[in-house]
Order: C-alpha cells, then structure tokens, then sequence
C-alpha cells in the first residue's frame, strides 16, 4: 500500500484507535514542544538584556494576546480547511479536496496580506492603549511590527497544516514547522544579545535586543517558506493544490469563510479577551505579568499534547464523517478524551514538584519567582480540564460545528473567567489570586458546558458527497 493508502486505512478501518490517534498525534506533538521550547529561549535570552530583564520579557509577553487576535483568522482557515477537505479525502473525492485546498490557499494569502497592513500601523495604539510605558510600550510596538509581516507566511502555512493534516499526514508539515522553529532558535541569540556565551563559547551578536527576537522569527519563516510552496505545488505524493483550480469560485469560498468565521470570531474573541485580561493583570506589578508569561510558558509544555491530540481528532473525525461512518467518528471522540486525559493527568503531577526550579530558569526576582510557583499550582490542578476542553473543540472543528467552537471559548472566557477576574479584584482582598483562582473556575465550568454542547451535535457531512 502507498503511503495515502495507509493513512486512510488508519483513520478510516483500523481496529485500534488509540494507536491511530498517537501516531499522527506523535509528530504534531513533537512540534508543540519544540514550539515551546523556542518561546522559552526567546524569553530567556531577553532577560539578558542589561538594566531591562524583567521588563524585556514582559515586552515581549504582553504582545500575545494582540498578535493572537491578528492569527486567529487564519487558524480559523486553517480549522475550516480541515473540517472541509478531510470529508472530501474520506469521501474520496479528491478532485474536489484539491478545489478546496487551493481556494483555501488563495484567501490565507489575500487575507494575510490585509492584516500584516493593519497590524503594522495599528499595533502602537493597541499597546499604549493596554496601559504600556516607557521601555515596554517602546519595545512591544516594535516587536509587533516586525512581526506583522510574518502574518502571510503564517497563514500561508496554516493553510499547508489544514491540507496536509486533512489528508492523514501530520509529519510533513511537522518537518517544516520544526525547521522553521529551529533556525528561529539558532538566530535568537545572536538577533538579540551583543555578547553571546553559549557552551563556554563566547562570540559577537548583532544586539537588536527585544526586536531581534522578532527578525530571528520573520527570517526563519522566510528562509523555510520556498520549501513549503513547493510541497502545496509540486509534492510527488498526497494532497496538493493545482493552478487549474486558481479561479475564484464564490461557493467554495463562501462555505469556507462560512466554516471558517465561528472558529476565527472565537480566536478573535478569545484574544481580545486576554488582552483585557492582561491589562487587568498589568495593574497588579510587573512582577505578577511576569509570573502569568512564564507560568503558562511552562504549563504549555504538558498542554501541548493534547493540543496536538484535538488537532488530530478533528481530521479523524472529518474522514470518518465523510465516509458516512458515524459510529466510528463518536467512538474516536470518547477515545480522545480518555487518552488526553490520562497523558495531562500524569504530566501535570510530574510539573508540580518542579514549579520552583522552572521557574527560577526564566526570572530573578524573589517575587516573580514566588507568584509564578503559586500561580502554577492553580494552573495545574486544573489542566486535566484542558484536557476536556480541546478534546470537545477538536469534535466541534471535525464535525464543521465550528459554531460551538465559538460559543464554548466565548463562554469560557468572557461570560465566565472575565467576569470572575472582576468581581474577585473589586469585591475581595484576594490580590492576584483572584485571576488563578477564577481560571480554575471557568476551566471547571466549561468542561459541562462542552459536554452539553456535545450531545446536541449531529455527525452529517457538510459536504455534497457523490458516488465514486
């Protein structure tokens, strides 16, 4: 059997499932992680900078939520391409997955284009706004600059993930992404510090500071780029995109973008809502924004795998539906979340003894240090709910209800954990463990909100299906 063949044997027929989901989830994992750990080196090499360490991170830290509201629409792409197209490779209409995969390609660039623009002259005015100074609002401003003109690459390759990961393959785009990641990683330091000592080895960097995190990422992503065009174009095997099928065709389009809204808005949503968040937890020092950066740096580590396993339920499920194979499409989802849950379960007690040492690999402050070992631990208690939370979200995305997609994150985030946050920093004397403690809360909530939502959800195809 071809490569192709295997695949769709795994999703589509294979007995064991549990082993179907960790091998395509393996290399979307590795990925995660390798992501991490590049996050984690940008963050420790910025508190390098001389006179500036904790405010360097927070510089960097406090441009997520913004730069996260600007990607969301092309995750969004990216979660309706594989809800889409992974029905048409089930049902193996293939030449109607590529129709797809290329409008799919076509709109990521025209979309990515319009935001890098907007983001560009509007990111000064977003950080003044979210209360940034001095040193901070200088850097952040900067750093989102650059960094705006990643956003087409991004899209670019959100749009490659969908069509590859739609098609059973999760290595190939694992291989680019990691790549991407680690050149990123090799040019940090040097982007970044004047005085580079590595190993015992000393030598010469270009000292772009805060920005030069930023150069390090566009740069890579432009050197990995030309690779992954020529894989959507030119591959020998899988899933591709063809000029034949360049036009634009307003129905296709339309049902992406309509696929494609109720994930993006919800991205957005969640965004924004973090951003609102970290102007709230700005007003408590910088020492608790430092503790909130660098905890959920940490915490991601053991979240990223069953990140990686939602992604993968999504296609699995896709294929399955569009296969007209329904029973096999909910068994799929009661074996994620038994799977996601054991992995996050066991990762987060292992985390817990090691806040402490983690946490002192990143900041210097007693304080800082102190906060982030206390807000680690109502991080962790409560990740086995992510667990829930993505396992839900992959189903939604795989199902094509990208509109429960939306209505739980919005739901988590700005009827549930906003409000708490509030209520708990004006009418109570908690101080910063107000914000910890109603994360947990909303992650607890959420996890029956999910399974209400589940059990309304249909698994027919939203694809037109024809006999093959």
């Amino acid at each position: 059997m071809t490569k192709e063949d295997n695949r769709r044997y795994l999703i589509l027929k294979d007995s064991n499932i549990y082993k179907g989901l960790l091998i395509l989830a393996l290399p979307l994992m590795l990925n995660n992680f390798i992501r991490t750990i590049h996050d984690l080196v940008d963050m420790y090499f910025v508190k390098s900078i001389p006179g500036h360490a904790t405010e360097a991170v927070n510089s960097i830290a406090v441009t997520f939520p913004v730069l996260f509201t600007f990607i969301s629409l092309g995750m969004g792409l990216g979660i309706a391409g594989t809800a889409l197209i992974s029905q048409f490779v089930g049902s193996n209409q293939r030449d109607d997955a590529r129709c797809y995969a290329t409008n799919l390609f076509v709109i990521a660039v025209v979309v990515g284009i319009v935001l890098n623009i907007v983001m560009y002259f509007g990111s000064p005015y977003v950080m003044y706004w979210m209360g940034n100074d001095g040193f901070t609002l200088e850097k952040s401003s900067n750093y989102l600059q650059i960094r705006s003109f990643e956003l087409t690459l991004l899209f670019i390759f959100f749009a490659f993930t969908a069509i590859k990961q739609s098609d059973g393959d999760t290595v190939t785009p694992v291989v680019y992404g990691v790549s991407t990641i680690i050149i990123n990683i090799i040019l940090t330091p040097i982007m970044i510090l004047e005085d580079i000592n590595i190993f015992g080895l000393s030598f010469s960097g270009l000292g772009y500071g805060v920005e030069g995190a930023a150069y390090a990422t566009l740069i890579a992503h432009l050197i990995v780029m030309p690779f992954v065009l020529y894989q959507l174009f030119f591959s020998k095997t899988g899933l591709t995109i063809s000029f034949k099928f360049h036009k634009f065709r307003r129905k296709i389009s339309k049902q992406i973008m309509r696929t494609a809204l109720p994930a993006s808005s919800g991205q957005a949503l969640t965004a924004i809502g973090f951003i609102i968040m970290t102007t709230i937890i700005i007003s408590y020092g910088v020492d608790t924004l430092a503790a909130f950066s660098i905890g959920n740096r940490i915490a991601s580590l053991i979240l990223h795998p069953v990140m990686a396993i939602g992604g993968v339920v999504a296609a699995y499920i896709g294929q399955n539906i569009g296969n007209l194979n329904v029973e096999r499409a909910k068994e799929t989802f009661k074996k994620a979340m038994i799977l996601s849950l054991v992995i996050m379960t066991v990762l987060s007690i292992i985390v817990m003894f090691l806040r402490e040492p983690l946490a002192m690999i990143f900041l210097e402050e007693s304080e800082a240090i102190d906060l982030t070992v206390k807000y680690m631990f109502y991080l962790i208690i409560g990740l086995p709910l992510m667990a829930i939370f993505q396992t839900f979200i992959g189903t939604f995305n795989g199902t094509g209800h990208t509109k429960f997609t939306f209505a739980i994150g919005v739901t988590r985030l700005w009827i549930l954990r906003i409000p708490l946050i509030l209520i708990f920093k004006y009418f109570t004397d908690m101080g910063s463990s107000g914000i910890w403690t109603a994360m947990l809360i909303s992650n607890f909530i959420i996890a029956f909100v999910g399974y209400g939502m589940y059990k309304t959800l249909d698994f027919k195809p939203r694809i037109e299906l024809r006999d093959n």
